[in-house]
């Protein structure tokens, strides 16, 4: 299902009130693939560590839904400022040993 961008702020912002930490130990990111990226580009464990991916309606959606986190809330992440059509999910992890970063 396509999320608006504020409804994907507000499901993102729950889902780290519900699993806690402070907002710069989560990662948020932006991906055509978001799991291929969680999964393999930043070792995220499928079941042992905390993840989620909404699509938006684009690839600018994608990067204001971003923006907010790591400049507002000053998660982790690295801003996008390329990416096609495809380029239309979001999508974030809690930060775990494991993970890179």
């Amino acid at each position: 299902m396509v999320y608006s961008v504020q409804q994907i702020k507000y499901e993102i912002l729950a889902y780290m009130k519900e699993f806690g930490g402070d907002f710069n130990d989560w990662y948020v990111g932006v991906a055509a693939d978001p799991k291929c990226t969680m999964f393999q580009k930043h070792s995220v464990h499928q079941k042992d560590d905390i993840w989620l991916h909404k699509q938006a309606l684009t690839f600018t959606a994608c990067k204001t839904i971003q923006r907010y986190f790591l400049k507002i809330l000053k998660t982790d992440g690295e801003a996008v400022s390329e990416g096609n059509e495809d380029t239309d999910c979001v999508y974030l992890y809690k930060k775990s040993e494991r993970t890179n970063p």
